[in-house]
């Protein structure tokens, strides 16, 4: 009897690590989460919307979080698309008991775009002067961004957000003798 409750009992212990150390090493992918980023997304702003992938989930079983990965998104501002490589973030494993994804820290890369496609964008978000100057400036150009960003509770952006960028072919003209190219 007890001999039979031991190997049950190893039986079950070595199923339950063979899970853990599969999640932890190769993963998940789904779609299941989809709806969910989605109206997260549209909750923190009306005018942002996203079109996603399958999404990748790694476990972290000595943080208990996931790490949830999709490639090949797309956010749509007012109906502007901005084509990214990739968005990465981590999420605990009480939100999703709780059916309810909370993240605090997101990644995402860009894919190459035009700086004068970027700037439109920035300014549907934030019509300031100083932008529909700068791309009357704008000649031509791509540039390819990588974001991290923390969001508090309320799901709104922090200020200690961290933008890194990579400038192509980039060309500037205030006046028809004065042309600056970024390289």
């Amino acid at each position: 009897m007890k001999i039979n409750f031991f190997k049950y009992f190893f039986l079950i212990i070595l199923f339950f690590t063979s899970v853990i150390i599969y999640l932890s090493l190769v993963g998940i992918e789904t779609e299941k989460f989809n709806q969910q980023i989605k109206d997260t997304v549209i909750q923190s702003n009306k005018n942002l919307d996203v079109s996603l992938k399958k999404v990748k989930l790694i476990l972290d079983p000595f943080k208990f979080k996931i790490t949830a990965k999709t490639v090949g998104a797309t956010i749509y501002y007012r109906n502007k698309p901005l084509e990214l490589e990739y968005i990465k973030t981590q999420i605990s494993l009480d939100s999703i008991i709780k059916n309810k994804l909370v993240s605090s820290n997101f990644k995402v890369a860009t894919k190459s775009i035009f700086i004068k496609d970027l700037v439109q964008i920035v300014r549907a978000a934030n019509n300031k002067p100083e932008l529909l100057i700068l791309e009357t400036f704008i000649k031509r150009g791509h540039i390819i961004l990588e974001l991290n960003l923390n969001l508090d509770e309320n799901g709104k952006i922090k200020n200690d957000y961290e933008i890194k960028g990579l400038l192509k072919e980039g060309e500037l003209k205030f006046i028809k003798r004065l042309i600056f190219y970024l390289i």
